[in-house]
């Protein structure tokens, strides 16, 4: 099960989010600190302290109703003024102030000719939020006077400060988050052309959209050249196998009539297998290129698999004497390929497995069917292939630690010759140790051929 693991635009969006909601409270706890200073509530207290004491100073004391109503004319609240044997209102709607919960607000230093009663003293204003109105209580020597804005006559209206505050703030993140995104975009790009790099598709090149290229864009440009590089050096390389081979099989001729000449039947024999070695190297060169430049067209034909498997292990003459399991389909089974080259194919695996196969065990085939594929399981009983190079056993020429001669390892193409052929037809080669001991190849082609273009 693969793990998971985030994204980079996810990690910064993460970050983005984490930093906007440290912002959010972070400007929260500024206002409140700043609100709740000594010098800033000090200030804010004095200017509001003024302002309650010329309200006072308009209305009098004690209360004068007249000059209570000018007031609130002119002011965006409502009024209720109580006393011993007092009350006057300036709207009916002034209700159940007993049942709101005042909270100590502002602390108004009198000291006011106007009021007799008292030449200095310290009365505690309150403040409470009711309905979404705000409503102030300032004791006023004998009386109670109320403020409720806004006036009981106008709805009332709510601040939404915090949910501002929410809102521009995702607003923000939403912003910083698309702007990732845009920033991110050629990161798929990439990383979806360097799959296709990986995989084999060298012609395969990263679209660059971006008008003035970034760093971004400068990586996309790097990849692309490194991919024609890699297309230039391998198209080289198949040129040159081509190339030798073609120009080896003329020569290769006439050695071979030359050779015939011979009266020393010791030498013509050990001439003749070194030069069909090199003729065989030589076709199996040419037959690989020509697969892998497309020039080898594909005969495709439809026939029945178990029954081309069974002919083929039955008649061919390296699997004489030899143990073989073989294990068809329980029902026909119809596969459309080239038959030639499909028959190639099984030979080359059989031919790797019976040389390193002990003569006492059997080399098992197996036919499985799934809805769209077969799938041939070949399994040896031999020593196995080391696990770092079970990769590298189908690259021309390569052969494992325990081939190194021509008698028993062959001449490193088979493998090669093999992934050329289930790669034209649209299948998949897997070779691995099985859990018991040998090697497994597992071959799986579609029963229906897929033409592709290059």
């Amino acid at each position: 099960m693969r793990k998971f693991t985030p994204s980079l635009s996810v990690k910064v969006t993460i970050i983005f989010f984490a930093t906007g909601i440290i912002f959010f409270f972070g400007v929260r706890a500024g206002i409140t600190h700043i609100l709740e200073a000594g010098e800033v509530r000090e200030v804010l207290g004095s200017y509001q302290s003024g302002y309650y004491r010329y309200m006072l100073d308009d209305i009098e004391y004690p209360p004068n109703i007249e000059k209570a109503q000018q007031v609130v004319d002119r002011m965006p609240f409502d009024m209720k003024i109580t006393g011993d044997d007092f009350e006057w209102t300036s709207t009916e709607k002034i209700t159940a102030l007993g049942d709101i919960n005042f909270q100590p607000f502002l602390t108004l230093e009198e000291d006011l000719e106007a009021v007799p009663y008292v030449a200095s003293v310290s009365e505690v204003i309150e403040l409470a939020r009711y309905e979404d109105r705000t409503y102030v209580r300032i004791p006023y020597g004998e009386y109670v006077i109320f403020l409720v804005t806004p006036k009981m006559s106008s709805p009332p209206t709510r601040t939404y400060l915090v949910e501002s505050l929410i809102g521009l703030t995702l607003f923000v993140l939403m912003l910083c988050y698309i702007g990732v995104q845009l920033i991110f975009r050629p990161i798929k790009h990439i990383e979806f052309g360097a799959n296709q790099i990986g995989q084999g598709n060298l012609d395969y090149r990263i679209a660059i959209k971006q008008p003035i290229p970034d760093e971004l864009g400068f990586l996309a440009e790097k990849i692309n050249q490194m991919a024609a590089s890699v297309e230039e050096m391998i198209l080289a390389k198949q040129r040159l196998n081509l190339g030798v081979s073609h120009e080896l099989r003329s020569p290769l001729t006439r050695a071979k009539l030359e050779v015939e000449l011979l009266d020393d039947s010791i030498i013509k024999k050990d001439l003749l297998n070194e030069l069909n070695a090199m003729e065989t190297i030589i076709a199996r060169l040419l037959d690989s290129e020509a697969i892998n430049y497309g020039h080898k067209k594909l005969n495709t034909e439809s026939f029945e698999i178990s029954e081309v498997l069974s002919d083929l292990i039955q008649s061919s003459g390296f699997l004489a004497n030899r143990k073989i399991k073989f294990t068809p389909l329980d029902q026909s089974g119809e596969i459309e390929a080239d038959k030639v080259l499909f028959e190639v194919l099984v030979k080359n695996i059989l031919e790797n497995a019976i040389r390193y196969n002990p003569d006492d065990q059997s080399v098992s085939v197996i036919i499985e069917a799934s809805p769209n594929d077969y799938q041939i399981k070949i399994r040896d009983h031999g020593p196995g292939i080391p696990e770092d190079e079970l990769d590298k056993i189908t690259e021309p020429f390569y052969r494992t630690s325990q081939s190194r001669n021509r008698d028993s390892g062959g001449f490193g193409l088979g493998l090669y010759l093999c992934k050329q052929i289930i790669e034209t037809h649209r299948g998949s080669m897997v070779i691995k140790n099985h859990e018991e001991q040998g090697v497994i190849v597992v071959l799986s082609i579609p029963k229906q051929h897929r033409e592709v273009n290059s």
